[in-house]
């Protein structure tokens, strides 16, 4: 299990001890080589003073004159420690105080001069907390050795990062990739006046131009473009069906007429609407969302790498999952007729685009279709003659009462002073 020692500290507090075993089974530190790596942290942070022990147990030691920071570093080598808080002074770190420190890493600070009134504090980096580049895109520069046997450097692209990384031999083409666009992954960050140890993840061409953008897109930000085999030997086992008892302390709403939105080829459908009158005459809307997380349980191979990835992110026509397609894409999508677990919020409003009442419940649903925007648009607008699959009369009719009470919600947004933004087309300024 891989941490940074922002996640290892975010175990500990100044008031409370806590036991080495209570923090392996936090992080998921399982095997011996993980535990093994864990306790050699905490000795070296009970040594520089961050950490202290009593007993076998650790808590957390704070200084006045060390402070939490990010780095901005110069293309000239100099630094400054930019903290979260408002109001705070930046501090600037030379280059031979930065303890191997990169751009951006988040890191200990300690200040070793104060400010005066044209001049910030000073400080030195005392610990890095966590590493912002894990990755990074860079050149291949052939270096000859003392034997006469050549071997390769990673030269980083990013001017601010003002070292240059060994290369480890996996890759037998990188002699004829000499000044080519690489991704390179950091197996090992500098020791001392030791240069990082990295290895070639991908060629991507022989300059910027030659190479796909979003290649150079997703290793610049380190988007992750696989998924581990445990979290993918997890998504496979999942049940790929709801069952009777999945069902089972779940509202009913199989009988409403339910319509989902979006790409006409989309599969990872997570949301879909439906909308009913009830005997007060009021809209009854329903926006049903999937329940990923009744599959996903906490602490899981998929929740973490979820976790990880925070969102699911689309570039162009490619996406990056937040979870694997198997899950995405199949059941835990609303899917077209089919049994699906939601999370239901039928939301209760009146002519005048008021909200009466609303009540949030998990539920099984049916999706009775799948609209693009476009037919959406053109039931809308009444030209439902050019549309190729024509739509059921129900369902013509549940698009024109969603739009009513959008057009209903908006004169009551409207009224109490809202307003809209004319904003111009995205299309029209690329």
């Amino acid at each position: 299990m891989k941490f940074s020692i922002a996640t290892l500290l975010a175990n500990f507090s100044e008031d409370k001890l806590v036991a080495p075993k209570a923090v392996e089974k936090k992080l998921d530190c399982q095997d011996n080589q993980s535990i093994n790596k864990l306790q050699i942290a905490l000795d070296a942070l009970e040594k520089i003073g961050v950490l202290a022990k009593d007993k076998g147990r650790y808590r957390r030691l704070f200084e006045d004159s060390v402070v939490e920071a990010k780095l901005r570093c110069s293309s000239k080598g100099f630094c400054f420690a930019i903290q979260d808080s408002e109001g705070t002074e930046d501090i600037y770190i030379r280059e031979s105080h930065l303890s191997n420190a990169w751009n951006s890493d988040r890191v200990l600070v300690k200040i070793i001069k104060e400010g005066s009134r044209r001049r910030s504090p000073e400080g030195e980096v005392k610990l890095i907390l966590e590493r912002a580049n894990p990755s990074l895109l860079a050149r291949i520069k052939q270096i000859n050795g003392h034997n006469g046997e050549p071997y390769y450097r990673a030269v980083p692209l990013d001017d601010r990062l003002l070292f240059e990384i060994d290369l480890v031999p996996e890759n037998s083409d990188l002699g004829n990739a000499i000044d080519h666009l690489v991704h390179v992954e950091v197996l090992r960050y500098p020791l001392g006046e030791k240069r990082p140890i990295g290895k070639v993840v991908q060629i991507l061409g022989s300059d910027a131009e030659a190479a796909d953008d979003l290649d150079i897109v997703c290793c610049k930000h380190d988007l992750p473009r696989s998924f581990s085999d445990a979290a993918i030997a997890e998504a496979e086992s999942l049940v790929k069906h709801s069952t009777k008892a999945d069902q089972k302390n779940r509202l009913d709403l199989r009988e409403l007429l339910t319509v989902s939105f979006g790409n006409a080829n989309k599969k990872d459908i997570n949301h879909a609407l439906s909308i009913e009158t009830t005997s007060s005459g009021y809209w009854r809307v329903g926006i049903h969302i999937a329940d990923v997380a009744y599959f996903i349980k906490p602490e899981s191979q998929l929740d973490k790498e979820a976790r990880k990835r925070s969102i699911s992110i689309y570039l162009r026509d490619k996406v990056i999952p937040i979870v694997p397609k198997i899950v995405s894409s199949d059941y835990c999508s609303l899917l077209p007729e089919k049994d699906r677990l939601a999370i239901s919020i039928l939301i209760t409003v009146n002519k005048n685009g008021q909200i009466v009442e609303f009540e949030i419940e998990p539920s099984v649903i049916e999706v009775d279709a799948h609209l693009s925007y476009e037919q959406t648009k053109q039931i809308i607008n009444g030209n439902t003659e050019e549309l190729v699959n024509l739509p059921s009369e129900q369902i013509e009719s549940t698009i024109n009462k969603l739009n009513n009470v959008s057009q209903a919600v908006r004169n009551a947004r409207l009224r109490r002073g809202g307003f809209d933004l004319n904003l111009p087309d995205e299309k029209k300024l690329l």
